[in-house]
């Protein structure tokens, strides 16, 4: 978050987010439930349902910026085209680093071909985030113009988008789920006579929910904040119990007698209710942060960097730090990624000192 006015409690949710985001990327741990009746193994895979807000509140925080200060069509322009330029110069930088750190030969074509494609192993995956946001950002000045003129259209927006991704993706849920307890093979809503109608179809439309929301969320913060603070609290808590336990016991069920694959409860987790909820949980229970601490602030500027460096220093740790197998639990987990967040802000830092490489962050 770039700029002058700045909200503690946002400030609170980047920095949670980037730190959800290194945690799921640097998994020391097995959790392998299909392979292995363990207490610690279910245990572990609970742990990580609460980590699918990561990209989630990346895009209400977004939102939430954007849809409540002043539009400039001019600067929107220029921060899309930016978007834009850094994955393909982050590209160029990764690549190359990847190659080297693996042992292989820098092979120009290689090199060409993977960052035309972005499908560099331990670090171009993470660039499908910049394309979302990119396509938030191409829409979102139809959108401001909706939430500014008449509100009435931009919540029809949110509830038809909301229906068409989440809704859906409950619907296959509950439909497998219900074949799964009488025995019945269930292909999900993939229909043609279903797709024909949802014009989110293919794309990642429950992105643009959590930004719109994250944008009216702002309105209603004052009524938010009229609760009481240990009512709104004990809510939030309990609610983000209840969605993590639900995400869980779907999880198992699709892991154990769905495909009998592990469901990633993380990226399968993106588009659920249950992540929707525990975003807006998590939202209110960061309300109570009205501080001012340096270092979340130094997070906060910075997450734009430490999103684009924080694999390639996973990338250069983690095969020396598995083989210690003391070193492969949740604990160690939660201080390895907090290690690799704060190198990654030195990083960054660092990298602000220098008129050319402080563009790149």
């Amino acid at each position: 978050m770039e700029d002058s006015k700045r909200y503690s409690h946002i400030d609170l949710m980047e920095t949670i987010a980037i730190f959800f985001v290194i945690t799921y990327h640097s998994t020391l741990y097995s959790f392998e439930i299909t392979g292995i009746d363990s207490a610690l193994y279910y245990f572990r895979y609970f742990g990580r349902t609460i980590l699918s807000t990561c990209v989630p509140l990346f895009f209400f925080v977004n939102g939430y910026l954007l849809f409540n200060k002043q539009f400039d069509l001019k600067k929107h322009i220029k921060k899309i085209l930016k978007l834009i330029i850094l994955v393909f110069v982050w590209a160029l930088i990764l690549m190359p680093a990847y190659l080297a750190i693996s042992g292989e030969p820098l092979d120009i074509n290689v090199i060409l071909d993977s960052i035309s494609n972005l499908s560099i192993p331990w670090s171009m995956n993470i660039f499908w985030f910049i394309g979302a946001l990119v396509c938030l950002y191409i829409l979102f000045p139809v959108l401001k113009i909706s939430f500014d003129k008449d509100k009435r259209i931009f919540c029809f927006f949110i509830i038809v988008c909301a229906i068409f991704t989440f809704g859906t993706v409950l619907g296959d849920q509950l439909l497998t789920i219900e074949g799964i307890v009488f025995h019945q093979k269930y292909n999900g809503l993939n229909y043609p006579v279903f797709l024909m109608f949802n014009p989110f179809r293919e794309i990642r439309g429950y992105s643009f929910v959590y930004f719109c929301l994250g944008g009216m969320i702002y309105t209603y913060e004052d009524r938010i904040l009229s609760v009481s603070k240990i009512k709104r609290n004990v809510i939030s808590a309990s609610g983000i119990i209840l969605s993590c336990s639900l995400l869980f016991l779907i999880g198992i069920l699709y892991s154990k007698y769905n495909d009998g694959e592990m469901w990633d409860v993380v990226w399968n987790g993106y588009d659920s209710v249950f992540t929707l909820f525990n975003v807006l949980f998590i939202y209110v229970l960061c309300l109570n942060y009205k501080g001012c601490n340096k270092f979340i602030i130094s997070i906060s500027k910075n997450t734009l960097g430490i999103y684009f460096l924080h694999k390639l220093i996973v990338r250069l740790t983690h095969p020396w730090i598995i083989t210690v197998p003391a070193l492969c639990n949740n604990a160690f987990n939660l201080f390895y990624a907090f290690s690799i967040m704060c190198i990654c802000l030195l990083i960054c830092i660092l990298m602000r000192k220098i008129p050319v490489l402080r563009k790149l962050i």
